[in-house]
């Protein structure tokens, strides 16, 4: 019994596909074919399904709100978010820097935030953290840097010399590191 009523599955680009439960092969019980798009589409999809964590910043929390402008400071900028009486929606976001998901509020770590206001000339991002000084000047290391604070994928455990390896070998690090291993880095 056939129902009339019933679609026949498609691909992303909406063209109906012939089989949702076989692979294109050679004959019966043949190689299955690289170019089957439909299968590639599928397992494309499939590799990509899970969001992967943020590098930076996984850990964090936040919120809506507003930002309204209560003096005049007009002398200073044109920008329209900062005139006299403007409200602007914002978002927050204040955050760990090296932890991942799940990991503990107590570890030395910088703390992060974000802002984005909403404004009538498009989005202003203004970002930072709480020490007055960063790891490092030249953004070449900077993927280096937070590799060096994350999991080994052999392992799934920090690794401690990987982490002073960095410090020890970039020596504009120093200054962040006495602020991280000092009072405030807890």
């Amino acid at each position: 019994m056939t129902d009339n009523n019933v679609k026949p599955t498609t691909n992303d680009a909406g063209i109906p596909v012939s089989s949702d439960e076989h692979s294109l092969t050679v004959g019966p019980d043949g190689p299955i074919l690289l170019h089957d798009h439909y299968l590639i589409e599928q397992m494309a999809q499939f590799n990509r399904e899970r969001i992967p964590e943020r590098q930076p910043h996984a850990k964090g929390g936040g919120g809506f709100g507003h930002f309204q402008v209560t003096h005049d400071v007009s002398a200073y900028t044109k920008a329209a978010v900062f005139q006299p009486g403007t409200k602007t929606d914002v978002l927050m976001r204040f955050s760990t820097v090296a932890g991942e998901r799940g990991s503990p509020d107590t570890w030395r770590d910088p703390r992060g935030f974000a802002v984005k206001f909403y404004t009538s000339q498009g989005n202003y991002d203004m970002v930072g953290n709480n020490t007055p000084v960063f790891f490092i000047r030249d953004p070449m290391k900077f993927q280096h840097f937070i590799r060096s604070q994350k999991r080994r994928a052999d392992t799934n455990l920090r690794d401690h010399d990987m982490q002073w390896d960095f410090w020890s070998l970039s020596p504009e690090s120093a200054h962040q590191v006495t602020w991280l291993m000092g009072d405030r880095g807890i």
